[in-house]
């Protein structure tokens, strides 16, 4: 009660002394504070973890059976979720937020702020083949939507708020405060304002800073030795972007398939921790690259020590195997492998019931596919850059996968500091992207959320359609006349109603047609045709509407009808009729309220 009272007391002073404007900016920046101490204490426990099982005395007694630390962490984190989580479920990564501005009002449980940080860092920490920056957006929007919550601010600067959450995430894990910004703008508040900027941007500035002070200054990959850029290596930049968009192909429709056969074991987490996860630890034991969320691998590709990757594997032992190891071709083979079954230890880890995202396998994977195709073409003859492909690669992937090019160019410019890679990342990014948009209308994150009708924040107009009811637009003011009944009636009827629709029911209110003023306009004056029955006269109507429908339904059978007037039924009874015009004056209502400035 006490901390009501003072929270009271501090928003009465507040409307007093500060500006909403103002306010937002000091939320957005306080947003980001947090979330760079939480990135910042996430990346210290994935590396304290991490070292323990990859360099730590784990790795010294079981190298040959760390494939099953996976399954520990994945173990781990089901026993979490159960115990210690409320409703017993963790919302994972990207579409989970989308899915809360959609269909939630921006509103995200407590839970989020907290449990994905322990959940990822387990589940990434001992070798799941996923990614931290899903997990971390979720916990930055949640910490924005909570903030919002308890500050009591209107719908629209809460999902402002939780974008400021989403980009100082992206902004702590990476290092990278511009791609924090347009990561949101792209992905996840895809219809704000450019003002709305100025508190996006200090959120994740204000994230950056505090992961730059608090933790290591180091980049991701360390600092990589840029080539100079020549126009003769555009044609296989082109065949790069072309690759990486096929592989983003086949990884969304691989996923999806995946997840779609483990559908009915969503209530058995145990039963599909044991298929799921023994199917993870086989993969991960023939392709040992796939621990963890691949940077490892990325780090020693860029190093020119991928022969690293071999060490402390069953290859090893191998005789044969770690004699001819080093050759380029095997290499080149190996890594092929990897990259097509990356999907299927990401998709096993996530539905084994271990907790990441698929931002760090999509820079696996692309990075991967870059330094193949210039390893490969070297091999053969030609001298082209492999960091530069490596990086430029990742970039193609993260937009293959995500649909959001700008992000993928930034993100890979910032992270690397190369800069200079500008004109082949447009190039890779924008045939990646194409591609794979080519054959996936939409991203891996809003896949399935558009095939569940819950792709709401991604189309402004199904938007504003989804929050106007059809009781608030139904009109119930039409005259109706019994089936039963003569033109005479329906001339009475006429001289009370100002409209010029009359619904036609019989004796229990069951619609059976519908008759139009124009329909009878030529009968009205002439009084020997009175005693004709409405039944001869009347029509069926262009289609007929539930009261339970939603306005998006309902547009679609106006343009299928191309009708203005549609009736209503309820439980199968007339209830009354939706008009076009109504309905688009409802939308207009909706679409001024939905500009107002919150900033």
């Amino acid at each position: 009660m006490e901390f009501k009272s003072l929270l009271t007391d501090f928003l009465k002073w507040r409307v007093k002394h500060i500006s909403d404007k103002r306010f937002l900016i000091i939320l957005s920046v306080l947003i980001g504070v947090l979330m760079g101490l939480v990135g910042s204490l996430l990346k210290f426990l994935i590396r304290l973890i991490e070292h323990e099982v990859r360099e730590g005395l784990l790795m010294k007694h079981l190298k040959l059976l760390y494939f099953f630390f996976p399954l520990l962490g994945i173990a781990l984190v089901i026993i979490f979720i159960r115990y210690f989580v409320a409703q017993k479920r963790l919302s994972q990564s990207v579409p989970f937020v989308l899915y809360s501005i959609g269909k939630r009002k921006g509103f995200i449980r407590t839970v989020h702020m907290y449990g994905h940080l322990i959940a990822s860092s387990i589940t990434v920490g001992l070798g799941g083949s996923v990614g931290l920056e899903g997990p971390s957006v979720v916990t930055g929007s949640a910490i924005g939507s909570n903030i919002s919550q308890l500050f009591h601010l209107n719908h629209k600067r809460k999902i402002l708020l939780l974008g400021c959450g989403a980009a100082a995430a992206i902004s702590a894990l990476f290092n990278s405060p511009i791609a924090g910004v347009i990561f949101v703008l792209e992905i996840i508040l895809v219809d704000l304002k450019i003002t709305f900027l100025i508190p996006l941007m200090f959120s994740s500035v204000s994230a950056f800073i505090i992961a730059w002070a608090v933790s290591d200054q180091e980049k991701l990959f360390g600092e990589v030795p840029i080539e100079k850029f020549t126009a003769g290596d555009v044609p296989f930049y082109i065949v790069l972007g072309l690759l990486t968009g096929l592989v983003s192909w086949y990884y969304i429709a691989t996923i999806n398939k995946l997840e779609d056969r483990f559908i009915k074991l969503q209530d058995k987490p145990w039963v599909k921790f044991i298929y799921a996860g023994l199917l993870m630890a086989i993969v991960m034991f023939l392709f040992p690259t796939l621990y963890g969320e691949g940077y490892y691998t990325l780090r020693k590709l860029l190093d020119g020590k991928e022969i690293d990757l071999f060490n402390s594997t069953f290859y090893t032992s191998i005789p044969s195997i770690g004699e001819i190891s080093g050759e380029s071709w095997v290499l080149i083979i190996f890594l092929i492998g990897s990259i097509l079954v990356k999907v299927f230890a990401y998709s096993f880890t996530k539905i084994a019931g271990g907790n990441g995202g698929v931002f760090a396998p999509s820079l696996f994977t692309g990075g991967t596919i870059g330094f193949i195709l210039a390893r490969s073409l070297n091999n053969l003859g030609l001298n082209l850059p492999e960091k530069n492909f490596t990086l430029v690669g990742m970039a193609g992937m993260a937009a293959g996968m995500m649909h959001a090019p700008l992000t993928a160019i930034f993100l890979i410019a910032e992270i690397t500091g190369g800069y200079a890679l500008y004109i082949p990342l447009m190039i890779v990014v924008g045939i990646s992207y194409g591609t794979s948009h080519r054959y996936n209308k939409y991203s891996y994150f809003t896949t399935r959320l558009a095939r569940n009708g819950d792709l709401v924040a991604h189309d402004k107009d199904h938007s504003i359609l989804r929050n106007i009811t059809v009781q608030r637009v139904i009109e119930k003011d039409l005259i109706c006349v019994n089936v039963n009944g003569t033109i005479s009636d329906l001339v009475t009827a006429i001289s009370k109603s100002h409209r010029n629709i009359f619904p036609v029911v019989n004796d229990d209110n069951e619609l059976n047609g519908v008759i139009l003023l124009d329909d009878v306009r030529h009968l009205i004056f002439n009084q020997d045709k009175y005693d004709i029955p409405l039944s001869a006269i009347m029509h069926p109507p262009p289609a007929v509407v539930s009261r339970n429908d939603s306005l998006d339904s309902v547009m679609e059978h106006f343009d299928k009808t191309q009708a203005w007037n549609l009736p209503v039924v309820k439980d199968g009874k007339y209830y009354g009729f939706l008009s076009k015009s109504k309905i688009f004056s409802a939308y207009r209502k909706h679409l001024a309220k939905n500009d107002e400035d919150v900033f």
